[in-house]
C-alpha cells in the first residue's frame, strides 16, 4: 500500500506520490501513471499528471513528472509548484530568503515563495521558436506560432469551442505531437485553453502552455513583460519575459499550488485505489 495525495496548481490537477524511500522505480509509476491519474473511483475528476516525489534536502527537492499515459520528460510549470507545495508539507526544510533549486525529470529550475502564498518558478529561454504561417503548414488554416520550453507548444489565435485541434496536435512538422494553445483576447484579458499532449483534452491550466502563449503575444508586440493569463480554471497565472532587447534570456510563471482533496490508499499489487 501507498498513500497518494491531490494536488492542483492553476487548476491543473496532480497526484502526489512521496517516494523518497524509493520503493518503486520509474518504469512502476510509468504503468501505474493511468491507473493513479483515474480517480473515477474516489468521486474525483480525473488527474492531469503524476509527480513522484524521489528526494529532499535544505531548499531542494527532487521529483519526476508523467502524464497520464505514462509518458516522461517533458516540464509541468504547474506541476513544478504543485509539487514544491507538497514537499514543503510533507516537512522539506525551506530557508525563505533563498531560492529553492528543484530538480524535474532531469532539469533544474530555481524556484521562490512569495506572501501571498504563490509560488514563481524560473526557466531558461526557450530551446527553440518558429514562426509557420497560413499555409505554411498542410492542412492548418491559422498562423502557428511554434514554442519549445522544454515541451513541444503549438499557440494559435482560435476559439476552443470550434477549433478543432487534432489535426495540429499530430501535425507530421511535429513528429513528438504538441500541445495546441487556443488563445482568446476579451476585453484586453488573455483567455488561454490548452489541449495537451499525454492528457489528450483540454486542461484546467497548463504552465509551459502558458510560458509559450505570453512569449508568442510578447513577440507580436500584444502583450508587454508581464502578461496575465486566464486558463478554463478561472486560477490565473502570471508569465514575466525576462530579455535583452528582442534576445529573451528566460521566463518565469507565478500562480497558486495546494492541496485540493483529502490522501487516499492506492493498493500497489491490485493497481487500484483501495
Amino acid at each position: 500500500m501507498m498513500e497518494a495525495w491531490h494536488y492542483s496548481g492553476a487548476g491543473n490537477t496532480f497526484v502526489m506520490i512521496d517516494d523518497r524511500l524509493h520503493e518503486f522505480d520509474l518504469d512502476t509509476w510509468m504503468w501505474m501513471a493511468p491507473v493513479l491519474c483515474d480517480r473515477s473511483a474516489l468521486g474525483l475528476p480525473s488527474a492531469e499528471g503524476i509527480l513522484v516525489l524521489r528526494d529532499t534536502g535544505m531548499n531542494r527537492l527532487r521529483a519526476d513528472f508523467l502524464n497520464p499515459d505514462g509518458s516522461y520528460g517533458a516540464m509541468c510549470g504547474n506541476g513544478a509548484r504543485a509539487v514544491t507545495r507538497f514537499a514543503i508539507d510533507r516537512g522539506m526544510r525551506v530557508d525563505p530568503d533563498a531560492d529553492i533549486l528543484l530538480t524535474l525529470s532531469g532539469e533544474r529550475y530555481a524556484v521562490r515563495l512569495h506572501e501571498d502564498d504563490t509560488i514563481e518558478v524560473d526557466f531558461p529561454a526557450p530551446r527553440a521558436e518558429e514562426a509557420f504561417p497560413v499555409g505554411s503548414l498542410e492542412g492548418i488554416d491559422v498562423d502557428v506560432y511554434y514554442v519549445d520550453v522544454n515541451s513541444d507548444h503549438a499557440v494559435v489565435d482560435a476559439d476552443p469551442a470550434t477549433f478543432n485541434p487534432g489535426p495540429l496536435r499530430h501535425h507530421g512538422r511535429f513528429p513528438r505531437g504538441v500541445n495546441v494553445n487556443m488563445v482568446q483576447i476579451v476585453g484586453g484579458i488573455v483567455h488561454l485553453a490548452t489541449f495537451e499532449r499525454g492528457v489528450e483534452a483540454i486542461t484546467g491550466a497548463c504552465g509551459t502552455g502558458a510560458l509559450s502563449t505570453a512569449l508568442t503575444l510578447w513577440r507580436q508586440g500584444r502583450q508587454g513583460d508581464a502578461v496575465y493569463i486566464v486558463p478554463p480554471s478561472g486560477r490565473a497565472l502570471e508569465v514575466t519575459i525576462h530579455h535583452d532587447g528582442s534576445t529573451v534570456t528566460g521566463l518565469s510563471l507565478r500562480g497558486d499550488a495546494l492541496e485540493d482533496a483529502d490522501p487516499t490508499t492506492v493498493d500497489m499489487t491490485n493497481r487500484v485505489y483501495a
